[in-house]
Protein backbone atom coordinates (compact mmCIF):
# COMPACT_ATOMS: atom_id res chain seq x y z
CA UNK A 1 0.00 0.00 0.00
CA UNK A 2 3.25 2.34 0.56
CA UNK A 3 3.95 2.18 -2.67
CA UNK A 4 0.42 2.87 -4.50
CA UNK A 5 0.40 6.33 -2.25
CA UNK A 6 4.24 6.99 -3.26
CA UNK A 7 3.68 6.35 -6.70
CA UNK A 8 0.42 8.68 -6.97
CA UNK A 9 2.31 11.63 -5.27
CA UNK A 10 5.16 11.37 -7.27
CA UNK A 11 3.56 11.37 -10.86
CA UNK A 12 0.97 14.20 -9.26
CA UNK A 13 4.35 15.91 -8.51
CA UNK A 14 6.49 15.67 -11.11
CA UNK A 15 3.75 16.02 -13.88
CA UNK A 16 4.65 19.47 -15.96
CA UNK A 17 1.45 21.54 -14.97
CA UNK A 18 1.63 24.72 -16.60
CA UNK A 19 2.98 26.84 -13.44
CA UNK A 20 1.80 30.48 -12.78
CA UNK A 21 4.23 32.99 -14.44
CA UNK A 22 6.76 35.04 -12.46
CA UNK A 23 6.23 37.93 -11.83
CA UNK A 24 9.11 40.29 -10.10
CA UNK A 25 7.97 43.67 -11.49
CA UNK A 26 4.64 45.37 -10.23
CA UNK A 27 1.73 44.60 -12.39
CA UNK A 28 0.87 46.96 -15.04
CA UNK A 29 -3.22 47.25 -14.38
CA UNK A 30 -3.64 49.15 -18.22
CA UNK A 31 -7.05 48.04 -19.53
CA UNK A 32 -9.40 49.19 -21.79
CA UNK A 33 -12.72 48.89 -20.16
CA UNK A 34 -15.96 50.18 -22.17
CA UNK A 35 -17.85 52.31 -21.33
CA UNK A 36 -16.05 52.75 -17.70
CA UNK A 37 -13.35 51.52 -15.50
CA UNK A 38 -14.67 48.94 -13.09
CA UNK A 39 -18.24 48.37 -14.53
CA UNK A 40 -19.14 46.85 -18.59
CA UNK A 41 -16.11 45.41 -20.61
CA UNK A 42 -12.86 45.11 -19.87
CA UNK A 43 -9.83 44.64 -21.77
CA UNK A 44 -6.45 44.22 -20.23
CA UNK A 45 -5.09 43.79 -16.39
CA UNK A 46 -7.68 45.69 -15.01
CA UNK A 47 -7.42 45.39 -10.32
CA UNK A 48 -11.10 45.31 -9.94
CA UNK A 49 -14.21 44.42 -12.56
CA UNK A 50 -17.86 43.64 -12.62
CA UNK A 51 -18.97 42.82 -15.66
CA UNK A 52 -16.91 40.89 -18.52
CA UNK A 53 -13.25 40.72 -18.57
CA UNK A 54 -10.64 39.62 -21.65
CA UNK A 55 -6.93 39.48 -20.32
CA UNK A 56 -4.03 37.53 -21.74
CA UNK A 57 -2.47 36.70 -18.19
CA UNK A 58 -4.07 37.91 -14.70
CA UNK A 59 -1.07 39.44 -12.57
CA UNK A 60 -2.15 41.55 -9.28
CA UNK A 61 -5.86 41.27 -9.59
CA UNK A 62 -8.37 42.46 -6.19
CA UNK A 63 -11.92 41.58 -7.00
CA UNK A 64 -13.94 40.31 -10.29
CA UNK A 65 -17.31 40.11 -10.39
CA UNK A 66 -18.93 38.58 -13.30
CA UNK A 67 -17.20 37.05 -16.44
CA UNK A 68 -13.08 35.94 -16.38
CA UNK A 69 -11.26 35.15 -19.62
CA UNK A 70 -7.60 34.66 -19.88
CA UNK A 71 -5.64 33.02 -22.64
CA UNK A 72 -2.36 32.19 -20.75
CA UNK A 73 -1.59 31.33 -17.26
CA UNK A 74 -1.66 33.97 -14.41
CA UNK A 75 1.10 35.95 -12.61
CA UNK A 76 2.88 34.88 -9.25
CA UNK A 77 1.63 35.25 -6.76
CA UNK A 78 -1.79 34.85 -7.20
CA UNK A 79 -4.16 37.12 -6.14
CA UNK A 80 -7.88 38.59 -5.81
CA UNK A 81 -10.66 36.88 -5.64
CA UNK A 82 -12.77 35.74 -8.90
CA UNK A 83 -16.42 35.58 -8.60
CA UNK A 84 -18.44 34.05 -10.87
CA UNK A 85 -16.79 32.18 -14.02
CA UNK A 86 -13.09 32.23 -14.54
CA UNK A 87 -12.57 30.96 -17.99
CA UNK A 88 -8.82 30.13 -18.79
CA UNK A 89 -6.95 28.57 -22.41
CA UNK A 90 -4.20 28.05 -19.95
CA UNK A 91 -4.72 27.90 -16.38
CA UNK A 92 -7.32 29.87 -14.31
CA UNK A 93 -5.93 30.97 -11.07
CA UNK A 94 -6.47 33.45 -8.18
CA UNK A 95 -6.11 33.84 -4.42
CA UNK A 96 -9.69 32.32 -4.46
CA UNK A 97 -12.21 31.36 -6.72
CA UNK A 98 -16.21 31.26 -6.10
CA UNK A 99 -18.54 30.09 -8.95
CA UNK A 100 -17.58 28.15 -12.11
CA UNK A 101 -14.08 28.17 -13.25
CA UNK A 102 -12.22 26.10 -15.95
CA UNK A 103 -8.51 26.18 -17.28
CA UNK A 104 -7.63 23.73 -20.23
CA UNK A 105 -4.31 23.52 -18.29
CA UNK A 106 -5.70 23.81 -15.02
CA UNK A 107 -7.23 25.49 -12.02
CA UNK A 108 -5.14 26.92 -9.25
CA UNK A 109 -6.69 28.28 -6.19
CA UNK A 110 -4.07 29.98 -3.55
CA UNK A 111 -6.31 30.27 -1.02
CA UNK A 112 -9.45 28.36 -1.75
CA UNK A 113 -11.99 27.06 -4.73
CA UNK A 114 -15.63 27.13 -4.10
CA UNK A 115 -18.33 25.89 -6.53
CA UNK A 116 -17.85 24.21 -9.74
CA UNK A 117 -14.38 23.26 -10.96
CA UNK A 118 -12.89 21.99 -14.02
CA UNK A 119 -9.33 21.36 -15.30
CA UNK A 120 -8.15 19.68 -18.24
CA UNK A 121 -5.21 18.52 -16.04
CA UNK A 122 -5.12 19.25 -13.07
CA UNK A 123 -6.96 21.50 -9.95
CA UNK A 124 -4.37 22.59 -7.14
CA UNK A 125 -5.31 24.67 -4.31
CA UNK A 126 -2.84 25.59 -1.48
CA UNK A 127 -6.58 25.58 1.18
CA UNK A 128 -9.57 24.15 0.71
CA UNK A 129 -11.95 23.32 -2.52
CA UNK A 130 -15.47 22.89 -1.89
CA UNK A 131 -18.25 21.95 -4.56
CA UNK A 132 -17.58 19.94 -7.22
CA UNK A 133 -13.84 19.57 -8.76
CA UNK A 134 -13.29 17.71 -11.62
CA UNK A 135 -9.74 17.18 -13.25
CA UNK A 136 -8.29 15.10 -16.10
CA UNK A 137 -5.37 14.02 -14.43
CA UNK A 138 -5.36 15.25 -10.35
CA UNK A 139 -6.92 16.90 -7.82
CA UNK A 140 -4.85 18.21 -5.21
CA UNK A 141 -5.70 20.20 -1.87
CA UNK A 142 -2.92 21.40 0.66
CA UNK A 143 -6.56 21.60 2.51
CA UNK A 144 -9.92 19.41 2.57
CA UNK A 145 -11.56 18.66 -0.19
CA UNK A 146 -15.62 18.61 0.12
CA UNK A 147 -18.74 17.05 -2.42
CA UNK A 148 -17.82 15.92 -5.45
CA UNK A 149 -14.38 15.23 -6.21
CA UNK A 150 -12.88 13.37 -9.57
CA UNK A 151 -9.20 13.44 -10.58
CA UNK A 152 -8.36 11.25 -13.98
CA UNK A 153 -5.38 9.63 -11.70
CA UNK A 154 -6.09 10.43 -8.26
CA UNK A 155 -7.21 12.89 -5.57
CA UNK A 156 -4.93 14.26 -3.16
CA UNK A 157 -6.33 16.06 0.47
CA UNK A 158 -3.63 17.19 3.02
CA UNK A 159 -6.96 17.55 5.23
CA UNK A 160 -10.04 15.31 5.27
CA UNK A 161 -11.95 14.19 2.02
CA UNK A 162 -15.48 14.35 2.32
CA UNK A 163 -18.33 13.41 0.02
CA UNK A 164 -18.24 11.56 -3.43
CA UNK A 165 -14.61 11.11 -4.08
CA UNK A 166 -13.05 8.63 -7.18
CA UNK A 167 -9.61 7.89 -8.25
CA UNK A 168 -8.85 5.47 -10.73
CA UNK A 169 -5.22 4.91 -9.33
CA UNK A 170 -6.37 6.02 -5.24
CA UNK A 171 -7.44 7.88 -2.66
CA UNK A 172 -4.99 9.76 -0.15
CA UNK A 173 -6.24 11.43 2.68
CA UNK A 174 -4.14 13.42 5.20
CA UNK A 175 -7.09 13.47 7.22
CA UNK A 176 -10.39 11.53 7.03
CA UNK A 177 -12.12 10.05 4.19
CA UNK A 178 -15.90 10.28 4.52
CA UNK A 179 -18.48 9.78 1.84
CA UNK A 180 -18.10 7.01 -1.06
CA UNK A 181 -14.56 6.77 -1.56
CA UNK A 182 -13.70 4.77 -4.94
CA UNK A 183 -10.01 4.25 -5.24
CA UNK A 184 -9.04 2.09 -8.22
CA UNK A 185 -6.11 0.66 -6.83
CA UNK A 186 -5.70 2.29 -2.68
CA UNK A 187 -7.36 4.08 -0.17
CA UNK A 188 -5.57 5.41 2.05
CA UNK A 189 -6.41 8.18 5.35
CA UNK A 190 -4.00 9.33 8.15
CA UNK A 191 -7.56 9.43 10.21
CA UNK A 192 -10.50 7.49 9.78
CA UNK A 193 -12.50 6.38 7.05
CA UNK A 194 -16.20 5.68 6.95
CA UNK A 195 -18.96 5.61 4.32
CA UNK A 196 -18.63 3.15 1.19
CA UNK A 197 -15.38 2.40 0.38
CA UNK A 198 -13.95 0.38 -2.52
CA UNK A 199 -10.21 -0.60 -3.49
CA UNK A 200 -8.93 -3.07 -5.49
CA UNK A 201 -5.49 -3.54 -3.33
CA UNK A 202 -6.08 -2.51 -0.34
CA UNK A 203 -7.93 -0.13 2.54
CA UNK A 204 -5.56 1.42 4.93
CA UNK A 205 -5.98 3.82 7.66
CA UNK A 206 -4.66 5.28 10.87
CA UNK A 207 -8.21 5.47 12.58
CA UNK A 208 -11.27 3.37 12.40
CA UNK A 209 -12.82 2.24 9.19
CA UNK A 210 -16.71 2.11 9.29
CA UNK A 211 -19.19 1.29 6.43
CA UNK A 212 -19.52 -0.88 3.65
CA UNK A 213 -15.93 -1.79 2.88
CA UNK A 214 -14.93 -3.82 -0.21
CA UNK A 215 -11.08 -4.69 -1.52
CA UNK A 216 -9.62 -7.65 -2.60
CA UNK A 217 -6.32 -7.36 -0.70
CA UNK A 218 -6.30 -6.31 2.70
CA UNK A 219 -8.40 -3.66 4.78
CA UNK A 220 -6.53 -2.99 7.94
CA UNK A 221 -6.06 -0.09 10.80
CA UNK A 222 -4.84 0.01 14.08
CA UNK A 223 -8.02 1.08 14.86
CA UNK A 224 -11.30 -0.85 14.66
CA UNK A 225 -13.57 -2.32 11.89
CA UNK A 226 -17.10 -1.98 11.65
CA UNK A 227 -19.96 -2.63 9.59
CA UNK A 228 -19.69 -4.76 6.66
CA UNK A 229 -16.41 -5.71 5.47
CA UNK A 230 -15.39 -7.90 2.35
CA UNK A 231 -11.71 -8.53 2.04
CA UNK A 232 -10.12 -11.23 -0.01
CA UNK A 233 -6.85 -11.48 1.38
CA UNK A 234 -6.84 -9.89 4.82
CA UNK A 235 -8.74 -7.65 7.82
CA UNK A 236 -5.98 -7.12 10.06
CA UNK A 237 -7.21 -4.36 13.01
CA UNK A 238 -7.96 -3.97 17.28
CA UNK A 239 -11.24 -4.99 16.58
CA UNK A 240 -14.00 -6.18 13.84
CA UNK A 241 -17.85 -5.73 14.47
CA UNK A 242 -20.29 -6.59 11.93
CA UNK A 243 -20.15 -9.09 9.20
CA UNK A 244 -16.21 -9.85 8.54
CA UNK A 245 -16.30 -12.17 5.06
CA UNK A 246 -12.38 -13.01 4.38
CA UNK A 247 -11.39 -15.59 1.60
CA UNK A 248 -7.86 -15.97 3.30
CA UNK A 249 -7.41 -14.24 6.88
CA UNK A 250 -9.03 -12.59 9.84
CA UNK A 251 -6.43 -11.33 12.36
CA UNK A 252 -7.73 -9.21 14.95
CA UNK A 253 -7.36 -8.32 18.53
CA UNK A 254 -11.51 -8.72 19.24
CA UNK A 255 -14.34 -9.74 17.30
CA UNK A 256 -18.33 -9.51 17.99
CA UNK A 257 -20.59 -10.74 14.91
CA UNK A 258 -19.76 -13.21 12.01
CA UNK A 259 -15.87 -13.43 10.68
CA UNK A 260 -15.18 -15.49 7.96
CA UNK A 261 -11.35 -16.94 6.55
CA UNK A 262 -9.39 -19.95 5.68
CA UNK A 263 -7.45 -18.92 9.15
CA UNK A 264 -9.15 -16.45 11.78
CA UNK A 265 -7.15 -15.16 14.62
CA UNK A 266 -8.98 -13.73 17.34
CA UNK A 267 -6.17 -12.93 19.79
CA UNK A 268 -8.05 -11.91 22.84
CA UNK A 269 -12.18 -11.68 22.45
CA UNK A 270 -14.41 -12.98 20.47
CA UNK A 271 -18.13 -12.96 20.32
CA UNK A 272 -20.37 -14.61 17.51
CA UNK A 273 -19.44 -17.01 15.18
CA UNK A 274 -16.11 -17.32 13.41
CA UNK A 275 -16.45 -20.15 9.88
CA UNK A 276 -12.79 -21.35 8.17
CA UNK A 277 -10.58 -24.09 8.07
CA UNK A 278 -8.87 -22.94 11.06
CA UNK A 279 -10.22 -20.87 13.39
CA UNK A 280 -8.38 -19.47 16.96
CA UNK A 281 -9.40 -17.81 19.90
CA UNK A 282 -7.99 -16.76 22.63
CA UNK A 283 -11.38 -16.46 24.83
CA UNK A 284 -14.33 -17.83 23.10
CA UNK A 285 -18.06 -16.35 23.23
CA UNK A 286 -19.45 -17.74 21.00
CA UNK A 287 -19.20 -20.78 18.08
CA UNK A 288 -16.41 -21.56 16.06
CA UNK A 289 -17.51 -23.94 12.71
CA UNK A 290 -14.13 -25.52 10.75
CA UNK A 291 -11.56 -28.19 10.42
CA UNK A 292 -10.04 -27.10 13.49
CA UNK A 293 -11.38 -25.48 16.30
CA UNK A 294 -9.54 -23.71 18.99
CA UNK A 295 -10.56 -22.03 21.88
CA UNK A 296 -8.17 -21.61 24.99
CA UNK A 297 -10.41 -20.76 27.62
CA UNK A 298 -12.51 -23.99 27.31
CA UNK A 299 -11.69 -26.91 29.74
CA UNK A 300 -9.09 -29.27 29.11
CA UNK A 301 -10.03 -32.06 26.66
CA UNK A 302 -12.15 -29.11 25.01
CA UNK A 303 -9.96 -26.74 23.89
CA UNK A 304 -9.36 -27.80 19.99
CA UNK A 305 -12.13 -29.65 18.58
CA UNK A 306 -12.73 -31.01 14.74
CA UNK A 307 -15.85 -29.16 13.18
CA UNK A 308 -17.37 -27.33 15.65
CA UNK A 309 -16.24 -26.18 18.93
CA UNK A 310 -18.40 -23.52 21.65
CA UNK A 311 -17.92 -21.52 24.45
CA UNK A 312 -20.96 -19.95 26.25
Amino acid sequence: MKLSWMTLSAILLMTPFPSPAQTDDLPDHTALNIPAGGYGVSIGNSARHSGLRFNWSDRGIEEINGVNVTLWVPGEPLSGTINGVGFGLGVTGAREINGLSFGLGGVFGEHALNGLSIGGLAIITSGDAAGVTVSGFGVVASGSLTGFNFGGVGCIAGGDMTGVSIGPLGLVGSGALTGVNLGGLALVAKERMVGVNFAILGLIAGGDIAGLNCTAGACQTPGDVAGLTVAVFRTKSDRVTGVDLNVVTTDVRCSTGLVTGLYNHIYDRQEGLSIGLLNRATTLYGVQIGIVNIAENNPEGFRVLPFVNAHF
